[in-house]
């Protein structure tokens, strides 16, 4: 047979094994030994005997059932080892004043995850003991917004990145608020009144007792309100703009739409860079513009959900990460800026010299558009860069460019081409020229020409240029279609 004892903890009746009682007190012995201070160490002890019999009481309502050992073990898992109950903030003496003070009631609230009643990273769970709101109507506001936008994805990974967990008591206290709370509140309202008994009665305080004071402690309080309010209402702004920052830049990075377009360019922000970059330029592009652009957001969201529910996180050099991460992204942009202004070192140009049949009756060579060239419905054009034209149809981009187009008196009748590109090398500048489609086709006495010229599928846009010379021989004249005269240069001496 054990042998057992009673004890009074926090006000109430326990009948409990005797060694259960020595293994209860050893614990309670050491975690008021960890604190140096020693009303703090005996305040925090009877908050932790507070919190213990209530533990005891709603497994053991009655006072004649007998705690064990397991159940003393069990409490003590619950409750936590005393190196997992005093955090970092104990080891600095500001700290633990600051944690002292918290702890008791008018402390602070702080947004912590709720690891002890978390379905996966106990985000809800925390936002829920914060404003003292079910956890369940959290996980169906999330789970509405991720079903029907997608976005809240994102938004619950950055919460729990940036919200600590709750691990240590005091923690849990400042999350959820502490257990014997009315307890206290009396405690300090009969401690204010017996103080504020003694300061009434003094002197001091009847000189000074004015109408202007009491004035302005409430215009100070009503100041100190509005200060907090606004201070609120910014870090919504931030979160606000933060996080539709980053949303607008997944998008437009994998679906290539975004939220903020104030330009022509509609949904073709993922579909253009192949028309101007390599494959290994977009990648690295890609993950610069990502870092250079998302650390300032994910700074920005960070700092307003702090003004918002004041709380600090416990990562450490995360603020070094992040300049080391943006200053990555700033190397990755100049890199590939550097990367791609080679591609335009080059210039160089081929030549095509055509001789045209001269007709055998007519003394009037005709020039007209080509009926035959294969030109889109062309309706929504994008940007124009240095002659050249980028339109969008079908769901489809087309590069289109202005050629010069001359006609002059010379020997023979001819047609001279050229075409001019850039490139990494003289090679890639040729091979860039070459790309460029020009169409042309003589009818007897009609030459039918191009006003415009295209560039290949799978050239890359390199400033490419045209530039069509017609020659007319003496005793030839030059009839121009009306459609045509806006594209052609006329030079008779």
């Amino acid at each position: 047979m054990k042998k057992t004892v009673y004890i009074n903890l926090n006000g109430y009746a326990f009948h409990i094994e005797e060694e259960a009682y020595q293994k209860l007190k050893d614990y309670l012995d050491k975690i008021e030994r960890s604190f140096g201070n020693e009303e703090e160490a005996k305040e925090i002890v009877a908050d932790m005997e507070a919190r213990i019999a209530e533990l005891f009481r709603g497994k053991h309502p009655s006072s004649d059932e007998v705690i064990a050992l397991v159940n003393v073990e069990e409490v003590i898992k619950t409750m936590g080892e005393p190196h997992d109950i005093i955090d970092d903030d104990f080891q600095d003496d500001n700290e633990s004043k600051i944690s002292s003070t918290e702890s008791a009631p008018g402390y602070r609230k702080r947004l912590y995850r709720d690891p002890e009643n978390r379905v996966f990273g106990g985000v809800c769970s925390g936002l829920g003991a914060y404003f003292n709101i079910d956890p369940l109507v959290f996980r169906i506001i999330f789970l509405l917004s991720f079903i029907l936008y997608g976005v809240s994805f994102l938004a619950y990974i950055i919460m729990w990145i940036v919200m600590p967990k709750a691990v240590t008591i005091t923690q849990k206290l400042e999350m959820k608020g502490p257990a014997d709370y009315e307890k206290w509140e009396k405690k300090l309202q009969k401690e204010y009144e017996g103080v504020s008994s003694r300061v009434k009665k003094s002197k001091v305080y009847k000189d000074f007792n004015s109408g202007w004071t009491t004035g302005s402690d409430v215009l100070g309080d009503v100041l100190r309100g509005i200060v907090k309010v606004i201070g609120i209402v910014i870090g919504l702004i931030f979160m606000i703009v933060a996080l539709s920052g980053l949303i607008s830049m997944v998008l437009t990075i994998i679906f290539g739409y975004t939220l903020f377009d104030f330009s022509d360019l509609g949904n073709y922000y993922s579909a253009l860079p192949v028309y101007f970059l390599e494959t290994s330029e977009i990648t690295m592009g890609i993950i610069g513009l990502v870092l250079f652009i998302g650390i300032p957001l994910l700074t920005i969201f960070y700092w307003g959900f702090r003004m918002v529910f004041n709380f600090k996180t416990r990562v450490k050099y995360i603020s070094l990460l992040g300049m080391i991460l943006w200053g990555a992204g700033w190397i990755l942009l100049f890199y590939t800026s550097a990367h791609v202004a080679r591609n335009y070192a080059n210039v160089e140009e081929t030549y095509e010299k055509i001789s045209l049949d001269r007709p055998s009756l007519a003394k009037t060579i005709y020039l007209k558009p080509n009926v035959n060239t294969n030109t889109p419905d062309l309706n929504e054009h994008l940007f124009d860069m240095n002659k050249l034209d980028v339109y969008a149809s079908e769901d489809k981009i087309y590069v289109q460019g202005t050629p010069d187009i001359l006609a002059q008196k010379g020997d023979e009748l001819t047609l001279d081409i050229r075409k001019t590109a850039r490139g990494r090398n003289a090679e890639d500048a040729r091979g860039n020229a070459g790309g460029i489609e020009y169409f042309w086709i003589q009818k007897d006495s009609v030459i039918y020409i191009d006003p415009i010229f295209t560039i290949a599928d799978g050239i890359k846009i390199r400033d490419q240029k045209a530039r069509v010379v017609i020659s007319i021989p003496d005793g030839y004249h030059l009839d121009i279609d009306e459609e045509l005269k806006w594209a052609v240069t006329e030079h008779f001496e």
